[in-house]
């Protein structure tokens, strides 16, 4: 009987653990709606020093563009070559990385005229990217983000999972915000919190009540943005004529830290 007993109490825990390192399903307001670029085949979107930057994909159309913000009125923008596929950038200090879809390969740019300064490689797909410090985190469209060093040096690798076991395919958009990287699924109004130290998936966000207001079947949720002082995210979609700007109800939940 004490065996029986100690085995109930042990699963209990275990269930109980289980329970509480499922990814919460988060609630949240919407604090603004205002108007995005309809054309925009949004990759990549990152808000730092009063700026807001973008970038748009398509072979023959991508292009870069720095706008002010709030007001979001366009400041500059680059047009890249055509047989360049522009997908997700970040912002390190007073530089851009922006990633390319297939052609394995990247380019940093200046902050403030969007000139390229440097190139740098990498194998695979390049889908998002997003940085805290001098790690920058890249995804490729599977279950795997790619951790590499502000030389572009691959460091490790993380595979995004949740306490079930489900491993979370086309992970795309990234953004670093609140210690998390929040990440659009692909071809899905979601989105998730993954822990950057371990991968597993702290929260998620159904966002299937915001209107992308076009029903063309690319104009899929991608577009991630932190606002710091307001402690909100902007989110929009590629080719949609709208944004939100979110403020989320986050609940405390244990994150689970890595051995090393």
């Amino acid at each position: 009987m004490r065996i029986f007993s100690f085995l109930s109490t042990l699963l209990s825990t275990y269930c109980l653990a289980e329970q509480e390192s499922a990814a919460a399903l988060l609630d949240f307001e919407i604090l603004e709606t205002a108007s995005h670029d309809k054309f925009s085949f949004t990759q990549g979107w990152e808000i730092s020093e009063g700026f807001i930057y973008e970038s748009s994909g398509g072979y023959g159309r991508s292009f870069i563009r720095k706008s002010s913000y709030p007001e979001h009125k366009k400041i500059l923008e680059k047009r890249l070559p055509a047989n360049w596929f522009a997908e997700g950038l970040t912002v390190q200090s007073d530089k851009l990385f922006l990633l390319s879809w297939r052609q394995q390969r990247g380019l940093v740019l200046s902050t403030e005229n969007l000139q390229p300064l440097a190139q740098f490689k990498y194998q695979g797909q390049g889908w998002g990217i997003c940085s805290f410090g001098d790690t920058l985190f890249m995804s490729n469209g599977s279950n795997t983000l790619q951790l590499f060093n502000k030389r572009f040096e691959l460091q490790k690798e993380l595979t995004v999972t949740s306490s079930d076991r489900q491993k979370w395919q086309n992970i795309n958009e990234l953004e670093c915000a609140k210690d998390l990287i929040w990440a659009n699924i692909w071809q899905e109004k979601k989105i998730i919190a993954i822990n950057p130290e371990n991968g597993q998936v702290i929260y998620q966000l159904d966002l299937t009540q915001l209107d992308s207001g076009n029903s063309h079947p690319e104009a899929v949720l991608n577009g991630i943005a932190y606002d710091v002082e307001r402690d909100a995210f902007w989110v929009t979609g590629k080719l949609w004529p709208k944004r939100y700007l979110l403020r989320l109800k986050m609940q405390k939940v244990a994150v689970t830290h890595s051995a090393d």
